[in-house]
C-alpha cells in the first residue's frame, strides 16, 4: 500500500509541475512569441487558421518551439472555444476531452504542488533552528555536522557523545551501543527441515 500512495504522490507531483510548465509556456508565447517567431526566417502567423498559432517551416530550428508554443495554446488559451465545438460537433469530442481532462488533474495538482512548496518554504526557518539546537547538543552524527559550535559550548548528553568526546581510552562502550550480532540465516530461526 505503501508503494501505491508513494507512486501516486509522484504522479500527483509530476502533474502539477506540467501543468505549472503548461502555463509558463503559454504566458511566454504570449508574451515573447512576435518577438522571437515574427522576426525570425521561415515562420510567421497562420493565416488559415481561425485562431491565432506559430506556422514554422519544418526546416527551420523554431519549428520544434512553435509546435510546443501551439500545444500550450490550444490546451490553455483556446480551450474554450474547442470545447464549445465538442458540443456541436460531435467528432471534436476527441479534442476536447484531453483537454478538459489536463485542466480537471493539473489544476488540483498544481494547487497541491503550490501548497507543499510554500509549506516547506515556510518551515525551513524552523528546521534550521532545530538543527541549530540539534549541532549544539551535539546529537547529529559527525557526517551531518558541517557547521561545529565551540568547543566549550558542546555538551555530552548521550553515552555515545561521552564515549566519543572521552576517546578510545576511557573504555568500551557499552554493550546496547556496540551492535547486535547479525543472523546467520535469514527467515523463521528453528525450522526443522520444512
Amino acid at each position: 500500500m505503501r508503494r501505491l500512495q508513494d507512486y501516486l504522490t509522484f504522479i500527483v507531483w509530476q502533474a502539477g509541475f506540467a501543468y505549472v510548465a503548461l502555463w509558463v509556456v503559454t504566458f511566454w508565447t504570449l508574451d515573447y512569441g512576435p518577438a522571437i517567431f515574427g522576426h525570425a526566417n521561415g515562420c510567421h502567423p497562420d493565416k488559415a487558421a481561425v485562431l491565432f498559432y506559430w506556422s514554422c517551416d519544418p526546416q527551420s530550428p523554431l519549428w520544434i518551439f512553435s509546435t510546443v508554443a501551439n500545444t500550450a495554446l490550444t490546451i490553455t488559451v483556446w480551450a474554450p472555444v474547442y470545447v464549445a465545438a465538442a458540443t456541436v460537433r460531435p467528432e471534436a469530442i476527441s479534442l476536447a476531452a484531453p483537454i478538459v481532462g489536463t485542466h480537471l488533474i493539473g489544476l488540483p495538482a498544481a494547487i497541491f504542488v503550490t501548497i507543499r512548496v510554500m509549506l516547506q518554504f515556510f518551515l525551513l526557518p524552523r528546521r534550521i533552528a532545530q538543527r541549530m539546537q540539534r549541532i549544539e547538543a551535539g546529537e547529529l552524527p559527525e557526517g551531518e555536522v558541517t557547521i561545529k559550535p565551540p568547543a566549550a559550548r558542546q555538551p555530552a548528553t548521550t553515552a555515545l557523545a561521552a564515549a566519543k568526546v572521552a576517546g578510545p581510552a576511557a573504555g568500551a562502550l557499552p554493550r546496547h551501543l556496540t551492535g547486535i550480532k547479525p543472523r546467520a540465516e535469514f527467515g523463521r530461526r528453528g525450522r526443522n527441515g520444512d
